[in-house]
């Protein structure tokens, strides 16, 4: 077995049956890869799932978050490298094989691929998210890491230095990749491997993500500090700016719109961010 793909799911098994149908259209041989698919909510009926012509494994991880499920993936798969993605994403039908051109013909030991965020147009919170969501090639350039929506792993990274830290809810993709990193593994870019992750489409959706983000504190044995630098979330941003008002292809009006949403999320991640910190417990919504 040469890939094993993990993809978590919480609640989602209508986008998770068209992940795997895609899955199944796939270029690569079907017995190069398994699928291990990780039921985050194990008190939730799982609906039945279509025959796949890859092996598809079901398995369950009762502690909350994404990572868990995660790590639990890990723990069963068999291939060589590990290839993570998302229920809500639809890889395309070379997704795999390109993935095992990637571990044949280099020596990088991580691979973040691209994200093409889809959706309607004519949506400002669409626009807002296809222009500014999942960056994966400025965030291995500029801060070593890729986000599992996706990514690809050998397993001997795992093998020394462990799976995701389980306590987070975001930003362990993050934690995980800048910790191969300092172990001295190396990650690169692969525009080639790609998927395609839907957009999100309202405000309610986008400041669901906020909240995500805020429940993860800066760290520090000062609780000062700490809360000297959530206060700090509430300022405007000079490189938020600098990211929507430098990018010429992104109209006057639409600018505006954008840096208003972006501030506005900022603010909602900074509210929660003092909740957890006066005691709120972080959630995934």
């Amino acid at each position: 077995m040469i890939i094993s793909v993990i993809i978590p799911v919480f609640r989602d098994w209508k986008r998770l049956k068209t992940c795997l149908d895609l899955l199944a259209e796939q270029t690569a041989d079907f017995d190069s890869f398994q699928v291990i698919v990780v039921n985050n909510d194990p008190s939730q009926e799982v609906p039945i799932l279509n025959q796949t012509p890859f092996q598809l494994i079901l398995v369950e991880e009762s502690s909350p978050g994404s990572y868990a499920a995660r790590n639990k993936g890990i723990e069963l798969s068999t291939g060589q490298a590990l290839l993570f993605t998302d229920s809500d994403c639809s890889p395309t039908s070379t997704w795999i094989a390109q993935a095992i051109q990637l571990l044949n013909s280099s020596t990088f030991d991580l691979f973040a691929g691209k994200i093409d965020v889809v959706g309607p147009a004519g949506n400002s919170f669409v626009d807002f998210d296809k222009a500014f969501a999942f960056p994966n090639e400025r965030y291995v350039r500029e801060e070593n890491f890729g986000v599992t929506a996706n990514l690809l792993v050998r397993k001997q990274v795992f093998q020394k230095i462990g799976g995701f830290n389980a306590t987070l809810f975001t930003g362990g993709d993050s934690e995980f990749c800048n910790r191969a990193i300092r172990e001295g593994f190396i990650i690169t870019f692969s525009p080639d491997l790609i998927i395609y992750h839907p957009a999100r489409e309202s405000w309610k959706e986008l400041k669901t993500k906020a909240i995500r983000f805020g429940g993860r504190l800066p760290k520090s044995e000062s609780r000062l500090v700490v809360l000297a630098k959530l206060l700090g979330k509430f300022r405007i941003r000079t490189t938020d700016m600098k990211q929507i008002w430098g990018r010429n292809e992104i109209p006057f009006k639409q600018k505006l719109i954008f840096s208003n949403l972006r501030i506005r999320l900022r603010w909602v991640e900074a509210m929660e961010s003092v909740q957890v910190f006066l005691g709120k417990t972080a959630g995934r919504k």
